[in-house]
């Protein structure tokens, strides 16, 4: 057996009518070959040829089906891919926005105590004196004032003398004279008893009142005065009984004799004050010179 290769025919259904054409210009080659003859033109001379050698471009191109095929490689140009690469940097825009902390600083609690410092307190006894009280006018206790010491003082600010006739309760009685009386308790020294300046009056009479008991001495009928309302009547002090020589007229009704004090010398004497020259002394207790009370406020 011999063997036979076979190729694949060649493809023929899309060159029939080029085939029928090349046919048709070899006929008409002929045609015109033989005309060209017969005209012997120079034109037919030269188209003849042209007519048939187009029926030959023509004529279909007989290829042996068996003949290996080459395969021609298209005429590629490899043109390099030239890759316009524009290297754009990669820009980053970074906005930094600052991180804004809010601190809210809290302030600590702060607790305030309120400290109400108290003033300690003072006991002061004041006695109210309505303004208007001036040396020469009438006091509370409707005697005479005879002593303003400008400001109020522990004794008081004002010194009132007994209106005449205070002996039996009433200013102007039916009795205007002073009364008179002795010092009392000769040859006994009252402690406490020996203070002189203004101010000290009560304190004297105080104190005579509880170390002298004898009845119907000086410092006794002052003590117990009521009169005006004022119950508050003592002995002046030597030099409130000089005050009172002093505004002797604007006080009125002294008698120009000898007037007690009620500041003590010593256990048998004390000071006196002469009201026709103003002369201050010191006698015995035992003597009997005129009395007139005086009050503080």
């Amino acid at each position: 057996m011999f063997a036979v290769d076979v190729c694949d025919l060649p493809e023929t259904g899309g060159s029939t009518f080029v085939l029928i054409a090349g046919l048709f210009l070899l006929v008409a080659g002929v045609i015109m070959a033989r005309w060209v003859r017969q005209s012997a033109g120079r034109l037919s001379v030269v188209v003849a040829p042209l007519v048939l050698l187009g029926g030959f471009v023509l004529a279909p191109q007989v290829v042996d089906p068996c003949a290996p095929t080459t395969t021609v490689a298209p005429n590629t140009t490899t043109v390099p891919s030239a890759t316009n690469t524009t290297a754009v940097p990669s820009v980053t825009t970074t906005t930094t926005v600052p991180s804004v902390t809010t601190t809210t600083t809290v302030a600590p609690t702060t607790t305030t105590t309120a400290t109400t410092t108290l003033a300690p307190t003072t006991t002061t006894t004041t006695t109210t004196v309505a303004p208007g009280y001036q040396v020469g006018s009438t006091g509370p206790g409707g005697g005479i004032v005879f002593y303003d010491a400008g400001s109020d003082q522990s004794w008081g600010r004002y010194l009132e003398a007994a209106c005449a006739g205070w002996s039996d309760g009433t200013c102007g009685g039916s009795d205007l004279a002073d009364p008179q009386a002795t010092w009392g308790c000769f040859g006994t020294a009252i402690t406490g008893a020996g203070g002189t300046a203004i101010g000290t009056g009560e304190q004297n009479t105080t104190d005579i009142v509880v170390g002298c008991p004898s009845l119907g001495i000086a410092a006794r009928l002052a003590d117990n005065l009521v009169v005006g309302g004022q119950s508050d009547w003592f002995l002046p002090s030597r030099d409130e009984l000089n005050q009172m020589y002093i505004q002797r007229a604007a006080i009125g009704g002294f008698s120009a004799v000898y007037y007690w004090s009620s500041s003590e010398v010593d256990g048998n004497s004390a000071q006196v004050q002469y009201f026709l020259t103003g002369d201050q002394g010191v006698i015995d207790k035992y003597f009997t010179p005129h009395v007139r009370p005086v009050r503080a406020f």
